[in-house]
């Protein structure tokens, strides 16, 4: 048997109250995933830069391993980690902001099925 939010000792949370928690919390995952893709779109065109940079010196390497280690070393910078961490960030805060999303999902479908059960009981 489910408890009721009282029995818990927890508030009954309103209809519109939820709607407005669910409201932000979609609101917070949009800008989660705008940041995500902004993070990844600078960090794309940064490798994008270093590669066009220093297109001849990679063309130039005997094989495909020391040019993949050049590269390496031309990204082992400062600016390069800087913005991993930012694109890291981003990820994080996405992910919490998509389980936020599905913990409201869940209390949305406990309330209706505890409404489903006050109409039948």
């Amino acid at each position: 048997m489910v408890k009721r939010p009282e029995a818990r000792g927890e508030t009954p949370m309103t209809n519109d109250a939820l709607i407005e928690e669910i409201n932000s919390a979609y609101r917070q995952l949009s800008a989660a995933a705008e940041d995500l893709m902004r993070a990844d779109h600078e960090l794309a065109e940064y490798v994008r830069r270093v590669r066009l940079d220093n297109a001849e010196a990679i063309l130039e390497a005997k094989n495909e391993r020391t040019a993949s280690l050049y590269l390496d070393g031309l990204l082992d910078t400062e600016g390069h980690r800087r913005l991993e961490g930012i694109r890291a960030r981003a990820e994080l805060d996405h992910q919490h902001a998509r389980r936020e999303v599905e913990r409201l999902h869940l209390i949305v479908r406990l309330l209706g099925t505890q409404s489903s059960e006050k109409i039948q009981g």
